[in-house]
């Protein structure tokens, strides 16, 4: 750590407002792009920057930062960022078992209730190479490997529409069925 950034850090330690200011200032844009480079949603990203800043304001007397400041800042981001992805995963999870338990389970009709019709409703309204990717991953329960291949794109390019895809689904569906449906 430099000597400017411990003085920052006592500056800090002290509870001085304009040096918390000036550091939010200084950061804030920065690390909201380096999140929303992660987490691809706007409000998600705001939300996570802001709370570490909020945490560094409650915290900074038991912290103990090696690196620069900046340094800590974006390595708490980058932390933060990889927790509400990890979540994400979770939670998406227990809802695609949910729905192929739906789907597989002959007692719930779900023509009846119209949920299968705005589920594909939601899919048709998907750009067509993503609403591709999804139908053959989920109806398909295809691996990313073999979506890649079959469509001669790279796996990554198949995360990122996977990811795009249920960002979208769940916008989608959240507002037609008034589910709190997460992929």
């Amino acid at each position: 750590m430099n000597v400017q950034d411990k003085i920052l850090l006592k500056e800090l330690q002290e509870r001085n407002q304009e040096v918390f200011e000036a550091l939010f200032r200084e950061y804030y844009s920065g690390l909201l792009r380096f999140a929303e480079g992660i987490v691809f949603d706007e409000k998600v990203s705001e939300d996570i920057v802001q709370n570490i800043f909020l945490f560094l304001w409650e915290r900074v007397e038991y912290l103990v930062i090696t690196a620069s400041l900046k340094q800590y800042l974006y390595q708490a981001v980058k932390n933060r960022c990889f927790n509400h992805l990890r979540n994400i995963k979770i939670r998406d999870k227990h809802n695609v078992l949910y729905l192929e338990a739906c789907l597989n389970d002959r007692n719930v009709d779900l023509a009846d209730t119209g949920i299968s019709r705005t589920i594909e409703a939601s899919i048709l309204n998907l750009p067509p190479k993503m609403a591709e990717i999804f139908r053959l991953k989920y109806q398909h329960v295809k691996s990313i490997r073999a979506i890649a291949e079959e469509l001669e794109v790279s796996e990554n390019t198949v995360k990122t529409q996977l990811y795009r895809a249920k960002i979208k689904l769940r916008a989608s569906l959240q507002e037609s069925l008034n589910l709190h449906f997460v992929f």
